[in-house]
């Protein structure tokens, strides 16, 4: 599996989420360090800003292949091309051409939307191929398209020089299932040789799932950002699908990546430091309390059950606990075990007492509070002892 990274392009693409050149650059050299096979550096045209951002991701990357976005048109794959001069060797533009079949308005325009597209689609991954080694064609808004033609499409768009064909449920219209029979019936249609990939997203928050089912229909490469970010409700996030595959298909080769998992908190954080955006505090994973645990009930869950739980440290965090009106006895003296301040010979229904008390005024008992219920009790105890 593959791990085509477009948080600098395609995550960009969320409202108020800006980056300089200068982040980019910095980001970028995260990414190639945590072990991404595709990093997209961005669309040279929209802006100079954006050239820029590409031109800096080609100067501080050594090694991780490139990708650069251009419209169907040739001044523009040229654009992408001279942005990415010094690393051609390691360089692929992505593209589409318009789908005019999503136009069609009677059976007879419909077979001449369908020659159009294909036609205009040969031309530009004949044109994209002068330039870059690999070409990239997305089959934009596949969940809204006819699969008998998308698998003409994709066939006629390889055969034309496309290396990657990308099926990308841009509008989130697909389910898991239905996405992966398409995946499934287009990679029946591709030449050998030719690299499938997946584009998600999650605006229904199926966009992890759509993209599994994606890979095990035969998909081998996943297009990601961290933190779901991206316009559309965002694009299959990052630390989930490493994450998933690190849990669940452990032994599964079509699940096989180069990435160094437990790098990931380190670079959401480089990420928030850059753009100053917050994750919700819950969000799965990389949420600021996505690791605490208040309640009792899950305090106090045996550990060799617990062994058998996803582990935070397989992304770089480590699970917490805190004490409030949710914990039970078990998890205020498992904290106070790990504050070395586990008070002898106190009655626990007494402590608990004492805690839930402390916790009725904000709903939480801070560290600093519960260590010193404790050594209240424990002074007591040694008072009236014998």
């Amino acid at each position: 599996m593959e791990i085509f990274e477009t948080t600098l392009r395609d995550g960009e693409q969320q409202a108020f989420l800006h980056f300089t050149a200068r982040q980019k650059g910095e980001l970028a050299v995260l990414l190639e360090q945590l072990g991404i096979d595709v990093i997209d550096a961005g669309f040279p045209a929209a802006s100079q800003v954006d050239t820029d951002g590409v031109t800096q991701i080609a100067d501080q990357t050594d090694a991780v292949k490139l990708s650069v976005l251009s419209r169907p048109i040739k001044k523009d794959i040229k654009r992408a091309f001279q942005a990415l001069k010094g690393a051609k060797h390691r360089s692929r533009i992505a593209t589409s051409a318009r789908p005019f079949d999503l136009l069609s308005t009677s059976p007879g325009w419909a077979g001449r939307a369908y020659c159009k597209t294909i036609e205009r689609s040969c031309n530009l991954m004949s044109e994209a191929r002068s330039y870059f080694p690999e070409a990239q064609y997305y089959l934009v808004c596949a969940g809204n398209r006819d699969p008998s033609f998308l698998m003409d499409l994709s066939a006629s768009a390889a055969y034309a020089g496309a290396t990657h064909i990308v099926v990308a449920d841009a509008l989130s219209t697909m389910e898991p299932n239905g996405f992966g029979k398409l995946v499934g019936r287009i990679k029946t249609a591709l030449p050998p040789g030719t690299t499938l990939g997946v584009h998600c997203h999650n605006l229904l928050g199926l966009s992890l799932a759509n993209s599994i089912a994606g890979i095990k229909a035969g998909a081998t490469q996943a297009e990601v950002t961290i933190g779901n970010t991206g316009d559309g409700g965002g694009n299959t996030a990052l630390e989930q699908l490493l994450a998933y595959a690190a849990y669940f298909e452990a032994d599964d080769p079509q699940f096989a990546h180069r990435c160094k998992t437990r790098m990931i908190a380190k670079v959401v954080q480089a990420f928030m430091d850059h753009t100053g955006m917050q994750f919700s505090p819950n969000k799965p994973l990389i949420g600021e309390i996505s690791f605490v645990v208040e309640t009792g009930i899950h305090q106090s869950i045996p550990a060799e059950i617990m062994q058998r739980v996803f582990s935070p440290e397989t992304i770089g965090r480590s699970a917490e606990i805190t004490i409030g009106r949710h914990s039970g006895i078990s998890g205020i003296l498992d904290q106070l075990d790990r504050m070395n301040l586990r008070p002898l010979n106190v009655d626990r229904q007494l402590l608990y007492q004492h805690v839930m008390r402390a916790a009725q005024t904000n709903g939480s008992v801070p560290n600093c509070e519960l260590g010193q219920i404790a050594k209240s009790l424990m002074s007591q105890t040694t008072f009236e002892g014998p």
